[in-house]
């Protein structure tokens, strides 16, 4: 439906310049000549479409259309609308000039190789039959990998963005020489590509001797231009934020399995004490998140992402030195930034571990990747079955207290039930503590997205909303175990707060959460089943914080910050909905800004004939 609605809006824009163009052909014959660069030129062009130049003097006004101005279509997301200038008169096809293929030098991000843009560089330069058409274009992204296990980068992040840069221009003359350079030669780049890219302009600029013009315009996609909070609550040199979040998991996600399982056996329960447990638990969650993890993503702590944290010196810029943000760029630009739905962190996660992709053939491969939804309804089962258990555990503990009470009091009148008052108590501490450990497993899952943005994306706003309290009460049926309609039903109460949408709380119907349901049946075990009851919506108003917009990685408001742009210079940025940090290398709004951009609807400087 959505790819419908955006396929309607194109279809309506390109009605409106058909209407344009139609105008300007209706224009009465007695007007006179006006004299413009290349008209020969742009007369052929129109006269390929059945169209031509109107004559009029130089500040007359047409009779019909009235005086040539510069017409303004609106770009989505935070611009004003005269971000995107289309000439109203003289509009000639996108490309024209281009008589030959100009160079797209495509840059990878962080941690990113020569590979990360491999369908997009390829669809431009040779197309895919009937999904994405060619264009007079030369994709030039370095060397590709021999292998996955062997990626190849296009510049190094071992000596900071300067040296990224210089990178570049010993890199990019193997494959762009002075007979196949053109002037409409540009840069689209990946997040921090796009820092590396601003960098290698300026040194074009202000360094002729030592770096040659290879670039004349720059499209950035997620590029975190005033800087990525997430390196900033990262690094351990800065906020170290990661470490504690990581640590966090391990405990409450690593006692969900630990404790049930010394639980579980007579001898480890007695052995091994609570305070053992924590001992344990803290010490191997501790080492997990101070050496193992940091160590695992030791690529995040590269020498490129000093440059640009929040507040960096190198964008900020010292009393000696000028930083990136104040430079003025001399060429054509256009922004696309990510907006990812919610849950942010499970979708991105979903999309960078490649979980989901599994169910794409090979064309779907090809700005196919908007499933993003595979690990969040993995961790929603999680939650679920957590739930389940404390559920379970807790009329365990319940069912041990009363055997425990009734055994004590035995004890008054026969001594031997003593002991099995002690084993029942004993078992009813283990499930309590069973069911605390659950509980707080579920309570990191639920709680994990909003705490990931956060804590480690950063910033957020406070917001009135409706919080949201669900109550079910359900009847379970196993097949096998208690059909229904000839066992009694495990009746299980199931409570869920949430934020809800807009001024409502809504959610998925009971048949939908509860078909094919795992739930703690009579005999101890897990059951599986259909389960149906009621459902319970309590709502209240409430102050929470809110993280803000983002792709999982990088901040609306950083990718979409409007950097400085020479006035004169096409300068759009476009916002790319539902769509996270690594999606937008190669999902469907991917080939939708693609098109747009070589359509020339962001500006006419990154226009690309067909081939």
């Amino acid at each position: 439906m959505k790819k419908m609605r955006l396929l309607a809006i194109a279809s309506l824009a390109l009605m409106a310049q058909a209407s344009s163009l139609l105008a300007q052909n209706n224009v009465p014959q007695d007007t006179a000549t006006i004299v413009v660069p290349n008209q020969q030129m742009i007369s052929q062009e129109l006269q390929k479409f059945g169209m031509k130049l109107f004559e009029f003097p130089a500040g007359q006004i047409c009779p019909t259309a009235g005086p040539a101005r510069i017409h303004d279509y609106p770009v989505e997301g935070v611009n004003p609308p005269n971000d995107n200038p289309t000439l109203k008169f003289g509009d000639f096809t996108p490309g024209l000039g281009k008589d030959r293929d100009i160079n797209i030098i495509w840059l990878h991000g962080l941690n990113g190789n020569t590979d990360s843009w491999n369908i997009a560089a390829h669809a431009t330069q040779f197309g895919y039959a009937g999904i994405f058409p060619a264009r007079k274009a030369r994709s030039v992204r370095g060397s590709a990998s021999s292998a996955p296990s062997h990626p190849v980068q296009f510049y190094s992040e071992t000596s900071g963005i300067v040296g990224a840069a210089r990178d570049l221009e010993n890199e990019v003359p193997l494959y762009i020489n002075n007979t196949s350079k053109t002037q409409w030669d540009y840069i689209i780049a990946h997040s921090q590509g796009g820092i590396v890219a601003r960098e290698w302009l300026r040194q074009m600029d202000q360094s002729p001797a030592t770096f040659k013009n290879y670039a004349h315009g720059l499209v950035t996609f997620g590029t975190p231009h005033t800087g990525a909070e997430i390196i900033n609550n990262t690094r351990p040199t800065l906020r170290n934020k990661l470490p504690a979040f990581f640590k966090e998991a391990c405990v409450a996600l690593g006692g969900a399995v630990v404790t049930p399982k010394i639980n579980s056996n007579f001898l480890t329960r007695f052995l091994v004490s609570n305070n053992m447990k924590q001992v344990l638990t803290n010490a191997t969650c501790g080492l997990s998140s101070d050496l193992i993890i940091p160590y695992a993503l030791d690529n995040y702590f590269k020498s490129t992402t000093n440059d640009f944290f929040v507040g960096a010196p190198f964008l900020e810029g010292t009393p000696t030195n000028q930083g990136l943000s104040q430079y003025e760029l001399k060429v054509p630009v256009v922004q696309f930034f990510g907006i990812e739905q919610q849950p942010v962190m499970w979708r991105f996660m979903s999309s960078s571990l490649n979980i989901g992709h599994d169910y794409l053939d090979e064309n779907q491969k090809i700005f196919g990747y908007d499933q993003d939804d595979q690990l969040q309804i993995k961790v929603q089962d999680m939650i679920n079955e957590f739930d389940a258990k404390a559920i379970y555990e807790d009329r365990e503990a319940e069912f041990q207290r009363r055997l425990e009470i009734g055994y004590y009091a035995s004890a008054l009148f026969n001594p031997l039930f003593l002991p099995l008052a002690v084993l029942a108590g004993n078992k009813k501490n283990a499930a309590i503590e069973n069911k605390h450990a659950y509980v707080k497993a579920k309570n990191w899952l639920a709680d994990a997205n909003e705490v990931y943005q956060i804590e480690l994306l950063g910033d957020k706003k406070t917001q009135m909303v409706v919080e949201c309290h669900l109550i079910e009460e359900l009847d379970c049926y196993d097949p096998i175990r208690n059909p229904k309609g000839f066992m009694p039903p495990v009746k299980l109460t199931m409570e869920q707060k949430y934020r809800g949408v807009g001024a409502f709380c809504t959610g998925p119907s009971i048949a939908d959460k509860y078909t094919n349901f795992e739930f703690p049946g009579n005999d101890g075990t897990m059951w599986r089943g259909n389960c149906e009851g009621t459902q319970l919506f309590l709502s209240y108003l409430k102050l929470i914080n809110v993280p803000l917009a983002s792709d999982g990685v990088v901040l609306a408001n950083s990718a979409s910050n409007r950097i400085k742009v020479k006035s004169g210079n096409t300068h759009a940025i476009r916002m790319m909905p539902e769509t996270n940090h690594d999606q937008m290398k190669n999902s469907s709004f991917t080939k939708f800004a693609l098109n747009d951009l070589y359509d020339g609807k962001l500006g006419d400087f990154f226009s690309i004939q067909l081939r």
